[in-house]
């Protein structure tokens, strides 16, 4: 068995990582950006050496490459971020990063100059964003008082519960507006983020 091999045999121990890479279509595909917030994560944490070493491949930000491989380096880079037992805290933080460095970007900066103000809006880009950088599953955003979002994702191979809840985080933290988050699953691939600002 190699490093690589190790590592994913190691983190499945604590995580459904294995098995959640069977019911994954080869058909669902994620852009080579979402690969770059891992990467950016573990650099800013000074976690990134171990990381490059297992995974040497880069992928192109704009390309479409399997969400499985995604899948797998966001749960070895959410193990070296903290440690194997606290994965899920590590895709959380993952995640978490991602919006915030997002919102550092030149783009980003853009965005929500003319969104922060409104959490609304900001949560509308995010599911337009979802639909140009993932060709699977979908998203949908209700407003059901002034000031919560309810955000369904269904057929959703990412960890809801983890990842992409730093994501929703890390949106808000970007924006300095402070949120209360809950989750609730349906199964693993189908769930809510109920947001309250």
């Amino acid at each position: 068995m190699d490093a690589r091999e190790a590592a994913i045999a190691e983190v499945s121990l604590h995580c459904d990582l294995a098995e959640r890479l069977t019911l994954v279509p080869p058909s669902a595909k994620a852009r080579g950006l979402y690969f770059r917030s891992i990467e950016s994560a573990l650099t800013r944490a000074g976690r990134i050496e171990r990381y490059q070493a297992l995974f040497p491949e880069r992928f192109a930000a704009v390309l479409w490459h399997p969400v499985g491989e995604f899948l797998v380096r966001l749960a070895v880079g959410g193990a070296l971020l903290t440690e194997p037992r606290r994965v899920h805290e590590g895709m959380f933080e993952i995640g978490r990063r991602n919006a915030i460095v997002f919102s550092e970007s030149l783009i980003g900066r853009t965005l929500l100059r003319l969104l922060s103000h409104e959490p609304k809006r900001l949560l509308q880009q995010a599911v337009a964003g979802r639909r140009q950088s993932l060709n699977y599953g979908r998203w949908t955003l209700s407003f059901p008082e002034e000031r919560t979002a309810v955000m369904t994702m269904i057929e959703e191979y990412l960890y809801i519960d983890t990842f992409l809840l730093g994501a929703a985080q890390g949106t808000f933290d970007a924006v300095g507006v402070p949120v209360r988050t809950e989750v609730k699953l349906e199964d693993r691939f189908t769930g809510r983020h109920i947001l309250t600002w």
